[in-house]
């Protein structure tokens, strides 16, 4: 157990997933969905496809009453984890006019609650290999965030 470093990582995750959002200021729904060209996502699906890495990787198998979203949004933002099953296409993104962007932000949320409960359980957690492994994807999650 090190609280200090659990609580850094949960300083450390609010302020990437903050400053992501952030990126969206200014930006209507519309500008969101927007695929400039076929290498470049649109902004909506960046931030659903690392809302759903932290699903997926870290919350689902260390957190398993958290409740996932729709079956098909994995479909929508996986990027190219073939073990996850089947992705849309990068260059056809664009073309995801559902979830909303709304309905992303609102997901967002949600698994940013369950993470901060997560990261927050870890100063009393006994399991050393447990707690290193949330530590691990959660700061390869953030790093990906950040690119």
């Amino acid at each position: 157990m090190n609280t200090t470093h659990d609580d850094s990582l949960a300083a450390r995750y609010a302020a990437v997933r903050a400053r992501t959002v952030s990126l969206l200021d200014g930006l209507d729904p519309e500008d969101c969905n927007l695929q400039p060209e076929p290498d470049v996502s649109p902004a909506k699906w960046h931030v659903a496809h690392t809302t759903w890495f932290f699903e997926t990787f870290v919350l689902q198998p260390f957190a398993p009453a958290h409740e996932p979203a729709s079956e098909g949004w994995a479909y929508c933002f996986n990027s190219y984890y073939e073990a996850c099953g089947a992705r849309q296409p990068r260059a056809r993104r664009a073309d995801l006019s559902r979830p909303l962007l709304r309905e992303v932000l609102a997901w967002r949320r949600r698994v940013d609650a369950a993470m901060g409960a997560l990261l927050a359980s870890l100063a009393t957690e006994p399991d050393a290999a447990r707690t290193a492994a949330i530590h691990a994807r959660t700061r390869l999650g953030l790093a990906h965030e950040e690119q």
